[in-house]
């Protein structure tokens, strides 16, 4: 993997874009693009003396969730308080609301972690997600499962939902409520929400508090894709903290790196350092440039290369409904290696060339397995004997990585050190700060009719759910 651009991040986190993928792209179009860049580093410069109503106004104060001592006290005081009395942890939530919790609990807790006693998990409750869909089968084996172990008196259910209208999640709060069955049933739940009359959990709660006498905010200026260093994300954190870890010490080190990204942000656009601006400027290249040796490609392949789905589904919802704008962006297929390797490889290199592919490869998994030494097997399989597994896993990346670009395939990597805490909240504000600039490079920012900056507007929503209740109008069958 010779001829590449590479930068280095407090030697964290690493990005890595093949020289011939970028020689490609048409000068002109290079320098237009560097000069677009240029102004909108300025533009972002600005904001950094904004008052934080500015920003909640323009649904960039999440660029300052790091920053809110306020509500990260109140968060890690309440996480304290419920893991002494609740032994269960149930999420109701969807889109934004939940997908950052699903990550974290997918990236920092125990594989099995609801198998093991409270002792093993460090005093952290079990964990089960719901309030996604209307399928009532997860939900009814849910409530049925947490019945016959006895343990629904001890659930804790948090609530999430800006508006307190969120069907999908109301819905599956109404039956929970009706489970509880008794007057006192919202001192299970805890609600995520906005702090005005708006919400409907607002309404509700002054009228009967909910756990904890508090609600926990969804602040303003914060979309829910953008919502996971606020108390959207981190009371979940902080609820499942284990062994050797508290609620405090969990968010201390997210805080520690999404201020990693947000000071890397600051720097200069065409600094080496600055990943934020590099990503997004060959993102948009990719899909923008023309020319003889160049056509444009209209889906991303995000390539985490672990054994891990929920940060590619939280990361396409993130592209998707911010830059999938007036009839451009790129669609992102979810992809992990080497396990896609065996189902979308071949279609990538041998199918339409309209794919990107941004690798994530981690130079530390965890705990490492080698394979045992005379194992009595077949001779094509002893040279394997003896390896580490996550050696193996990065000479699969790297292979195929390798074999992406002898086949024209343009791919870039971001490498981290560690799958911890401190990184991934690093990667995930990088990669929020990539849509910000990538939606200024495709002008989202402009001739709205004073509506917003569409980069953090979902309009296109508005329709189903109009379809929705209109059938819910009509008799059931």
């Amino acid at each position: 993997m010779a001829n590449k651009e590479e930068s280095v991040l407090d030697s964290r986190l690493r990005f890595v874009v093949d020289s011939g993928a970028v020689s490609s792209f048409p000068q002109a179009v290079q320098q237009d693009v560097d000069a677009a860049l240029q102004e909108i580093h300025l533009l972002f410069q600005r904001e950094t003396e904004a008052p934080l109503a500015e920003l909640e106004r323009k649904f960039r104060a999440w660029t300052r969730s790091h920053l809110q001592s306020g509500d990260i006290d109140q968060v890690a005081a309440l996480a304290t308080r419920a893991r002494e009395e609740f032994l269960v942890l149930v999420t109701i939530g969807i889109g934004g609301s939940d997908l950052s919790a699903r990550v974290f609990h997918d990236s920092f807790n125990h594989p099995y972690h609801n198998l093991l006693s409270v002792e093993e998990r460090g005093g952290a409750p079990e964990v089960y997600f719901t309030g996604d869909t209307f399928d009532p089968c997860k939900l009814t084996g849910l409530l049925g499962m947490l019945k016959a172990r006895n343990l629904l008196d001890k659930t804790l259910f948090n609530v999430i939902s800006k508006s307190g209208t969120t069907t999908e999640t109301m819905a599956t709060l109404m039956v929970i409520g009706d489970a509880l069955g008794d007057v006192n049933w919202r001192q299970h739940v805890l609600a995520t929400t906005g702090l005005t009359t708006d919400s409907v959990l607002f309404r509700m709660h002054g009228q009967s508090p909910f756990y904890g006498n508090t609600l926990l905010p969804v602040p303003d200026g914060v979309g829910g894709r953008f919502s996971a260093f606020s108390p959207v994300g981190l009371f979940f954190l902080a609820m499942t903290a284990g062994k050797g870890e508290t609620p405090d010490t969990r968010i201390r080190a997210a805080v520690e790196g999404v201020n990693q990204a947000h000071e890397s942000f600051n720097l200069a656009y065409d600094h080496q350092d600055n990943i934020a601006y590099r990503l997004a400027r060959w993102i948009h290249l990719s899909e923008e440039a023309n020319g003889t040796k160049h056509s444009s490609k209209n889906t991303i392949v995000f390539y985490n290369y672990a054994d891990s789905s929920c940060l590619g589904e939280w990361f396409a919802q993130l592209y998707t409904e911010s830059i999938q704008e007036r009839g451009g962006g790129a669609n992102v297929i979810n992809a992990k290696g080497p396990t896609s390797n065996h189902s979308i490889l071949n279609g990538i290199i041998a199918g339409p060339r309209d794919k990107i592919v941004l690798f994530l490869h981690w130079e530390e998994l965890g705990p490492d397995v080698r394979l045992p030494r005379e194992t009595g097997m077949d001779s094509q399989l002893t040279e394997f004997e003896g390896l580490s597994m996550t050696h193996m896993q990065t000479a699969s990346y790297r292979g195929t990585a390798l074999d992406f670009g002898e086949n024209g395939v343009s791919n870039a990597t971001l490498t981290l050190p560690k799958r911890d805490i401190q990184s991934i909240c690093q990667l995930m504000r990088l990669l929020m700060d990539t849509i910000a600039v990538k939606g200024r490079l495709q002008g989202l920012h402009l001739d709205n009719n004073g509506g917003g900056e569409l980069t953090y507007l979902q309009d296109g929503v508005e329709g189903y759910k109009r379809n929705f209740r209109s059938f819910l109008e009509a008799s059931e069958e």
